[in-house]
Order: C-alpha cells, then structure tokens, then sequence
C-alpha cells in the first residue's frame, strides 16, 4: 500500500535523506551525508524543520550553497497544464524534476517568497490566504482586478528565466519571474499608490479600536454576561481570529460603557424634548435576593407608528413601599424633563403599585379629602407628611394592566367558578391528568419525543400563572383522537381519560375560546392601543353571553366571568380617555355605543379637537416674531376662524360619518389624529417592561462576575434604545 505523502516529499533538501519509515504522526529517514555513519532521524510528517536544524549543524556547507543558489539565480517556474480560471496563479507556479516534467504534486511554490502552499485538488483558497497574509500589498492588487485571468495571458508574458532559440518574442511556459512582478506593479505611478494596504478589502487589518468596538456590542446586543472577557477560550478565540490583537479588559469594557451610555441618554433626551404626549410602563423585578425597578416609556410618531425606549432598570430595596415606588417614578421623570408629558403610567396590579397611586395619584376625578391647614413649615421639612405633599403633584394618572386584569379574571374568578359548579370534580380529574401528561413531557425528553410522535405536532407545557397557556395546552390535547389519547396515556403511563372528562374538556375549551382571544389581543404593544380595551371586553362579554345559551355546563360560570368583567374593568368603562381612544380610532369610531351615549362622547370627542389645534397653534408661535395679520383674528382666513367650534364640529361629523377601517385615513382629519396621538400613546399593558427584564437574566447569573447596579442598568438600557440610538456602532 503506498504511503501518504507528507511535508518530506516536497521538501528542497530531500536529496540529503533516505526514507525509512512511518511511526504514526512521525517518519524516520537516514542522513546520507553522515555516511559511513548511520544517522536515523525522525521527524513530524507535517513539518521538516528537525531534519533543517541537523543540516545546519553537521552540514551548514550545504545549507549556505544552497541559499547562495536560491539568492543568485532562483529556479523557473511553470504553471499546470491546465486552464487556469483564478488569478492567484499569477504569483505561483510548479517546479520541474529531473526530467524536465512539470511537478504538479498539489504544492505550487510562491513567486515571491519561494514558500510551498498546499492547493490541491485545484483549491487556490490556500493560495489567497498566503498571499493576503504575507503579501498583502500584491493581495490588494489582485482583488482589484476584475477580469478572469486566462492561461493564455500569463503564458503570453515575456520571461526572464526560460528564453527559447527563436529569440526574445517566442518563449515557451512563463517563468514568471519576480521581474516580471515588480514591471506589473510600476506600469503607472497612480496603480503604485494604490498598491497601499486598503482595510476595507484586508479584513485582517482590522485595527485595535474596531476590535474593541465589536466586543462591545457582541457583549451588549446579545446580552452576555461580563465575565466572558476573562475567560480564556474567548480570549483566545478573539486573538487567532484578529491576527494576535488582545481582548480588551474589564475596566476597559467599564469605561467604554459610561461613554456609549452618555451618548444613549443624551439622544433620548434629546427625542423625547420633541414628543408632545408618551406613556411609561413600571414593575420590579426580583432576582437572587435583588430588587430592580424598570420603567419604559412610549410614543408615537406623526406616521402613528410606535417607539419605544427604555428609561430606568435601578436597584431598589428588597423590601421596599409604596413610597419606594413613587420616589423612583418622580426621580426617572424628572431626569428626562417628560413629568408634564406622561399621559398614563401602566403598571401591574400589584398591592404596592395599587396603593402608591390611589394615595397620591393627581388624576382629576379622584376624591379630594376634607381641605386642612398645614403649617408651612412642617411641609417644607424632611418629615413624612413634607415628602407626600411634594409627591403627590408629580405623580402621572395610573393604568391598570389590562392583559393581567383579564388573566386575574380567567385564573381566579373564573376557576373559583368553574370548582363551585356542578362539574368541579370532573374539571379537577381532567386537569389533574392533563398535568401528569405536561410533567412527563417535561421531566423526559423521551416522553417528549413520544407525544411529538404521536400527536404529530409540536408540544408545548403552560408556562405558570398564565391561563391562556394552559388553554392552549389543554386545546392541543383536545385536538387528538380517542385513540392517539389513549395511546399517550399507555405510552407515558398516565390514568386514561374518561368520555366525561373529554366532552367537557372539549366544552371548555370551545366556551371559553373568546377569552384566549382577547388575552392575546391585549398583551401586544406595536399596534395595540388604550382604544382597542372597551370594545375587546363588550365583544368578550357578547360573545360569553351567547356561548351561555348553548352549554350545560357552564352557564353559571359564564355569568359569573361577565360580573368579573364589569367589577374590575369598572374604571376602564368609565374612564374618559380610554372611552376618547375608542372613539378616535376608525375601526370603532362610534359604533360601540349606544346611541343615547353617542352624542354626549361627540360633545367631548369636539371639545378635545378644539384644544390640541389651540395647542398646537401656540406651540407654533412660540420662540418665534408674531405679525400684525396674525396678532388679529377678525375676518376670513384668520386663526380664530381656523381654529374655532364649528371647524372643529364638522371635522369630527365628516370623520364620525366615515366607514374606512384603516388608521391611515386619520391622515385626513388632522385635529381627530392629533387626539388620536393624545390618548391612544397609552398602552393597555405592561409587557414591555417585563421584556426588559428578560433581556437581564444573562447578565446576572450565579456564575461569573457580577456588574454593580449602574453598570448591569446601563448594559440593559443600552440593548433595549439601540434602536432608536447610535450608541452601539
């Protein structure tokens, strides 16, 4: 069996040895200039350079006759005889043997540097390599040049190694000498300039500071955790790839941070300036024994299209108040200059959230206790009372989650319902086995693979405290045949599901489809809007209603779902914002009501198109010289005339009257779309908020290093406005 060849082969001192044999990754051969000697060697098959040091010390008359030959007169070069597509082929070519045969062993020898580079099987990806990593000067050149480079133009090139009889016009292959090289690269003074190292086409050249940059943002945008400069797999990683440039430090990647951060927040302040109306969504997060408070905030653009940015994700106390939460929430407004901007604040329903803004919320309609006298001088001090006073005025009015109100409804009102009915106990065995069929699936990937197979679709396990997941859960089971159901219960073994259990939890899932709906409906963010809550409730309370006329089992249920609705969603039907954001948007305008409502709501809807042109004309005029025609409004074509009560009213009429569904026909009723803007910027949930404490879960990790607090909130805020910010380049 014939030998794999190895780096002895091609090696220019080989006359030198005699192989003798292959041990594993290593050869042995015999010096044949230690001879009557026997000197056996041994070698790595992929390197020679053992058998160069023992010419260099036994033999180091052959080693300098060899170089002054190579230095004096370098061998020929020839190229394959074959054609040639790529132009690398310019700055290699083969050696011939003995016999005046082209060599072509796979190992072209590189015309300026001599060095041998492995290209076979016709692969020149080596070829390029060693040209852009040792000549990155010719490297350029080449990439320059556009057209295919033919064997017949490199053979047709004048050579100085190779001459024939006929004379100087008639030369056989090309040698391609270095001259020839050196000729191409001087035809003009302007290709000579641009021969310089360009560091858009050398990807390798990439300079230290673009390194850095890089690091920075792989860090940022896909949330790693800071520990991983430190570690040493990436450190090397980030060094073999960057040609030996070093990974920058962790105080370096600190002062990085405080500089794109900077320049976050001044870009957000400086848009922000710019917004006329926003809204702010606030939670707390609680991770390893921390508390963090995250605040986003909303807008929309005059194209109605939503931005976002992030705001705020500060440590606060693990155990902290009501008064916690409002300091926080007057200090982020504040250091964004929007406390007089903030429409709404849109939180969770939580005990603190709830009880902050019912003692200090400054809404309009909220009850005034009985008027008292206060000392000044007990409010301007440090105490309690001084600190409520001052809170109390800065204070946004506050919007209830509407996705998490709905989902209370569904997991608590209506599973209280559904175990005081006639068929509690059924709905308990029949959720009981659909757990044990999620917790096998859960705990065993064999078990997953076995329902997966089965019921041909991909399963899924509710996640906790979210009912329209384990509807959907639920749903999927429901969707299998008798048969498929009883094969997973005897697959996983599971007790099986009764007739009972299945034609009511098929029931369940068909009642209460309606409610999944609006769950999902309301838990959006980019084309959800406040206007969009009361219709969706009405068209859930509708559509209970006529499910109740159909189902045996759960009529009771159904109304008691319906109560649960008008209780806790009694703010929201009453409120006048949300019932104005209904109205502003065309795909309800008015319809939703009734019509002894209907007038009342226009009178407002009037009243408000009247204030925000009003508005919006003197936030023209401000800043700004005022002429004598505009001073005055008498007459036509003035601004009182423009902006006065019967412009206003038949705007709103002609818009009432319209029937296009679609958002963009607002564009023709600037007044009606300004307060669009005014009232619909206020999100009917807070999971944006949520999503930015998703993004933190990488960052603070138990293993690692931890970043402090300002740290961890400038790496969140920094990933979440990259956006709508040039801060990562």
């Amino acid at each position: 069996m014939e030998r794999s060849r190895s780096a002895f082969d091609h090696w220019m001192h080989k006359h030198h040895f005699t192989f003798r044999d292959t041990r594993g990754r290593n050869i042995t051969v015999q010096c044949n200039l230690c001879l009557p000697k026997i000197n056996i060697l041994s070698t790595a098959r992929d390197s020679t350079s053992n058998l160069k040091k023992h010419l260099e010390c036994h033999s180091p008359c052959q080693m300098r006759k060899r170089q002054n030959t190579e230095m004096s007169e370098p061998e020929p070069l020839f190229l394959p005889p074959k054609r040639l597509k790529s132009a690398v082929w310019e700055y290699f070519g083969y050696l011939k043997d003995p016999g005046g045969t082209i060599n072509v062993d796979g190992y072209p020898v590189c015309r300026l540097c001599r060095k041998k580079v492995s290209a076979r099987t016709g692969n020149t990806s080596n070829m390029a390599h060693h040209l852009r990593d040792h000549h990155p000067k010719e490297f350029a050149k080449m990439n320059r040049k556009h057209s295919v480079v033919c064997r017949r133009r490199i053979r047709d090139a004048p050579s100085v190694d190779a001459p024939s009889s006929d004379g100087p016009s008639n030369y056989g292959p090309s040698s391609y000498g270095p001259s020839v090289l050196e000729n191409q690269t001087t035809e003009s003074s302007s290709e000579a300039k641009e021969a310089k190292i360009d560091p858009t086409t050398i990807y390798h050249q990439t300079s230290q500071s673009r390194l850095n940059s890089l690091v920075f943002n792989f860090i940022v945008e896909d949330v790693q955790p800071i520990s991983i400069l430190e570690q040493p797999g990436f450190r090397k990683l980030i060094e073999a790839l960057s040609r030996g440039k070093k990974v920058m430090c962790r105080n370096a990647f600190i002062t990085r941070l405080e500089v794109a951060f900077s320049k976050m927040k001044g870009e957000l302040k400086a848009k922000l300036d710019k917004v006329q109306t926003l809204c702010t969504t606030a939670d707390v997060w609680s991770v390893q024994d921390r508390s963090y408070f995250g605040m986003t905030c909303h807008w929309l653009e005059d194209n109605l299209e939503r931005k976002s940015a992030a705001l705020a994700c500060t440590r606060i106390p693990i155990s902290y108040t009501c008064e916690t939460i409002i300091a926080k929430i007057q200090e982020i407004h504040s250091s964004y200059n929007i406390e007089s901007k903030v429409q709404a604040t849109v939180t969770d329903n939580g005990n603190n959230f709830v009880k902050a803004f019912k003692e200090f919320s400054s809404e309009d309609d909220q009850e005034v206790e009985q008027s008292r006298f206060e000392d000044l001088a007990s409010i301007l001090c440090d105490g309690e009372m001084g600190g409520d006073f001052f809170l109390s005025y800065f204070l946004p009015p506050h919007q209830r989650c509407a996705s998490q109100t709905l989902n209370l409804i569904a997991s608590k009102d209506l599973a209280d319902a559904v175990s005081k009915g006639q068929a509690g106990k059924l709905h308990s065995s029949a959720t009981e086995k659909c757990a044990a069929i999620w917790h096998k699936a859960q705990s065993s990937t064999e078990a997953a693979d076995a329902i997966e197979s089965i019921s041909k679709m991909n399963f899924t396990v509710p996640c906790l405290n979210q009912w329209s997941s384990e509807y959907y859960a639920i749903n999927k089971l429901m969707s299998l045949t008798d048969s498929q159901l009883n094969e997973l219960s005897e697959v996983l073994g599971v007790p099986h599901f009764t007739p009972d259990e299945t034609a009511y939890l098929t029931e369940y899932t068909d009642v209460f489809k309606p409610v999944a709906f609006a769950l999902d409906l309301l838990h959006g963010e980019e084309k959800c809007f406040l206007g969009i809550v009361i219709p969706t409730l009405l068209t859930l309370k509708r559509k209970l209603e006529e499910k109740a006329a159909n189902t045996r089992l759960f009529s009771k249920v159904i109304d008691s779902t319906v109560k649960a609705i008008d209780s806790r969603f009694k703010q929201v039907f009453e409120s006048s914002d949300a019932r104005l954001a209904t109205a502003t948007m065309p795909q309800f305008r008015l319809w939703w009501l009734p019509e002894d409502e209907r007038e009342s709501l226009r009178a407002q809807l009037i009243t408000e198109v009247l204030q925000v042109d009003q508005g919006t004309e003197e936030t023209e005029t401000n800043g700004g010289s005022v002429h004598e025609d505009e001073f005055f409004s008498y007459g036509p074509g003035s601004s009182g005339n423009k902006g006065g009560k019967r412009e206003a009213a038949e705007e709103v009429w002609l818009y009432l009257q319209g029937t296009n569904k679609d958002l963009k026909c607002l564009n023709e009723f600037p007044g009606v779309k300004r307060v669009f803007i005014k009232f619909n910027t206020t999100l009917p949930s807070s999971a944006p908020v949520q999503q930015l404490f998703s993004n933190g879960c990488n960052i603070v990790t138990p293993k690692g290093h931890h970043l402090s607090d300002e740290h961890f909130e400038r790496v969140l805020l920094l990933r979440y406005n990259s956006k709508i910010t040039t801060a990562l380049e």
